[in-house]
């Protein structure tokens, strides 16, 4: 079964605040980062809210809307928090979503499960990293909800954009480590699908 889109006021607020500012190639990558990642993420500690204000907003700062001088991640970062101090959540779990964004593209596996679901989520969408661990059925019904579109090659844009805006940054190290920007157009999702 397709994991349940939290219903909250902050949560809709959230997704609305995506919608106005992310194209539909990265809105659907915002969705499908949540549900991917609750799908590898056993449910216990996780705070559903959390991690899905936190998949909603992790990419606002590589948005025309909500790009800065600063790395996309700390954009991204704090934007989520005048977000959520506005929405009145206590401190703690405003930083919970500022370090699910902030640590997102680490490579190493996070521990904390909302921060688990986000790096998760986002290391299917964009390179099929964990993709073998999400039933088939799933993974179809998800993307049928939230189409890739064109995100292979608007996202890779975008990625070589920030790496290029910011050579010491996240994107940057990425681009060194592991060559991220091959694996777009390589993504086993993508033939998950189509086969």
């Amino acid at each position: 079964m397709i994991p349940a889109i939290p219903e909250s006021a902050s949560a809709a607020a959230a997704a609305d605040l995506a919608a106005a500012a992310a194209p539909p190639y990265l809105l659907n990558h915002s969705y499908r980062t949540f549900l991917f990642g609750r799908c590898l993420v056993p449910a216990g500690d996780v705070d559903d809210e959390a991690a899905f204000v936190a998949a909603m907003l992790h990419d606002l700062g590589l948005t025309d809307e909500y790009r800065t001088e600063r790395e996309f991640i700390h954009s991204g970062a704090e934007l989520a928090c005048s977000f959520l101090e506005r929405q009145g959540w206590p401190l703690e779990r405003i930083r919970l979503v500022e370090g699910a964004i902030v640590r997102h593209t680490n490579l190493v596996a996070e521990e904390i499960p909302v921060h688990r679901v986000v790096q998760a989520g986002a290391s299917v969408d964009v390179a099929g990293l964990g993709s073998d661990e999400i039933d088939r059925d799933l993974l179809s019904g998800i993307m049928s909800g939230y189409p890739r579109l064109d995100f292979v090659t608007q996202m890779r844009s975008v990625f070589l954009d920030e790496a290029h805006r910011h050579p010491d940054g996240t994107f940057a190290d990425l681009e060194r480590t592991v060559a991220l920007s091959t694996r777009f157009a390589t993504n086993p999702i993508d033939q998950a699908v189509t086969t």
